[in-house]
């Protein structure tokens, strides 16, 4: 039986694998049945905007990550196929931004989650839902 720091740390591996979430920095935060947080250190001249605030595609990017991290949480293998983000307040180009996200509906096909993102500070900047086709389980992937 896997434990929750099991799962962590086997979800913490699996990121690592992706390049994409590596060239962002994605890092598991927390991973609990009802609950995935991930965070990453803002770059400046990696991921601002003309504005000089945090690009909106990182934080999609984030989003996305952190659902299909919590679809996977629950066993299933995930892939998105809608997601909409309402952007409510800029991130400045320091700290960090934190995500957390929860899966709202667990079918055989289909999975819903949605996904706050935070500034360093606490403040809500985002707020996205998606919707992900289930393409297997995790216990049967190589």
């Amino acid at each position: 039986m896997v434990t929750a720091s099991d799962k962590q740390e086997y979800f913490a591996k699996e990121l690592h694998r992706m390049p994409f979430a590596q060239h962002l920095g994605f890092q598991v935060k927390e991973m609990r049945q009802d609950k995935v947080v991930l965070e990453m250190l803002i770059v400046a001249e990696q991921h601002t905007n003309l504005l000089g605030v945090v690009h909106g595609g990182v934080l999609m990017s984030l989003a996305d990550t952190a659902m299909g991290l919590a679809c996977a949480n629950l066993g299933s293998l995930p892939t998105t196929i809608d997601m909409n983000i309402n952007f409510i307040k800029s991130i400045k180009a320091v700290g960090a931004i934190r995500a957390v996200a929860t899966v709202l509906h667990h079918g055989q096909s289909t999975m819903v989650a949605e996904a706050e993102m935070y500034s360093e500070i606490g403040e809500l900047a985002a707020k996205a839902r998606g919707t992900f086709f289930v393409v297997g389980k995790i216990e049967d992937r190589d």
